[in-house]
């Protein structure tokens, strides 16, 4: 993997480039801790910010939109024309983080890594370029919330990413994981790096590392117990009286892919067929055509939710856990349900469990 180093002056120059060819869309600060991904502009370029909290609405839009047209119904004599939509628009994101970045790495297995490939994700990641940012400045990169060392998705990626910036405090280190990436390293503003600069990265990830608060420790663990059924009913009950229903966990998740398909009027003898984002907390998510839901219970859906992100079956299916320690779904949840507090529910009464199977000797 080729780097190049980038003075701090020349950070617009790269967004530039990029512009001739993509449409661009990176972080904008908003007001207090709010952030938000955007498209840049000649009047908004300056505001770009490569150090700020991670937006709450995730940049896996860009490949899996909220709601997107699928295709076109046009009734015509005799019958019915149909006409796949596919958006080929080559955007680049500028200022991704590594765990967003491992969130698109996920979609990309379940979307085209098996027997049968989703077009309309294809068309659009395809076109996509990915520059990510490492997280190296604690205080406005890594909030409370941040567990990305968890699950080994940051706070540098290792894949997925087409060049990758790290803050080394008076320049960026720049490093290529693509051709696509590597092609840039012509334009001038690149220069070449020292072994220096790549020490200086080693030593800002390593204390980077140490400054997590989140520290979900028993993943691995977890992962066992769901994988061999050892939760107890009443542990899910526990999680499942907490959720309020509103699905907030499930739409800023960038690795939850559930998606529902809907047919609508949009003129007199045209349709359109789209896919917008379901979540597993929605009491009908499960619900069958006949109007029978297995899952109507809340705790038997989030027994879902937990069961899809963390057993072995899903892991070794798609190669990666359906979670990249963003954080997110800690700070919407208002039921406290977030995946570390599962993970350490689960652990506290699988010990509890344990504890009563010792017998004196």
């Amino acid at each position: 993997m080729r780097a190049r180093i980038l003075a701090k002056t020349d950070v617009l120059k790269l967004v530039d480039l990029l512009r001739r060819d993509y449409e661009v869309i990176a972080p904008f600060p908003g007001r207090g801790r709010d952030s938000a991904f955007d498209v840049v502009t000649d009047e908004n370029r300056h505001n770009i910010a490569i150090h700020l909290p991670n937006p709450y609405y995730p940049p896996k839009r860009y490949v899996l939109p909220h709601l997107e047209q699928l295709m076109r119904i046009k009734k015509t004599d005799g019958g019915y024309q149909l006409t796949p939509s596919y958006d080929e628009t080559p955007r680049a994101i500028f200022g991704i983080r590594s765990c967003d970045v491992a969130g698109i790495v996920h979609q990309d297995r379940f979307y085209l890594g098996r027997d049968y490939r989703d077009d309309h994700y294809e068309h659009r990641r395809r076109n996509l370029f990915l520059v990510n940012v490492v997280c190296s400045d604690p205080e406005r990169d890594i909030d409370e919330n941040c567990f990305c060392v968890c699950t080994d998705t940051g706070p540098a990626a290792r894949e997925g990413f087409d060049l990758q910036l790290m803050d080394l405090g008076d320049v960026f280190l720049v490093a290529a994981g693509t051709d696509r990436g590597e092609a840039l390293f012509e334009a001038p503003f690149f220069v070449k790096g020292t072994a220096e600069h790549i020490a200086r990265r080693r030593a800002i990830l390593s204390e980077v590392r140490k400054r997590f608060k989140t520290m979900t420790s028993w993943f691995a663990a977890t992962v066992r117990y769901v994988s061999q059924g050892k939760i107890l009913d009443k542990t899910w009950q526990e999680i499942g009286s907490r959720c309020l229903e509103c699905g907030g966990c499930t739409y800023v998740c960038p690795a939850c892919t559930c998606f529902t398909v809907s047919d609508r009027r949009i003129g007199p003898d045209e349709f359109e067929r789209v896919r917008l984002w379901d979540a597993c907390a929605l009491s009908g998510f499960t619900r069958m055509a006949g109007g029978h839901n297995p899952r109507h219970a809340v705790h038997d859906r989030r027994n879902r939710r937990f069961f899809r992100k963390l057993a072995h079956y899903f892991i070794q299916r798609e190669l990666s856990m359906a979670c990249v320690g963003c954080g997110r779904c800690v700070a919407v949840c208002h039921g406290d349900i977030g995946m570390p507090s599962v993970v350490e529910m689960i652990r506290r009464a699988t010990v509890e469990i344990e504890a009563t199977d010792v017998e004196p000797t």
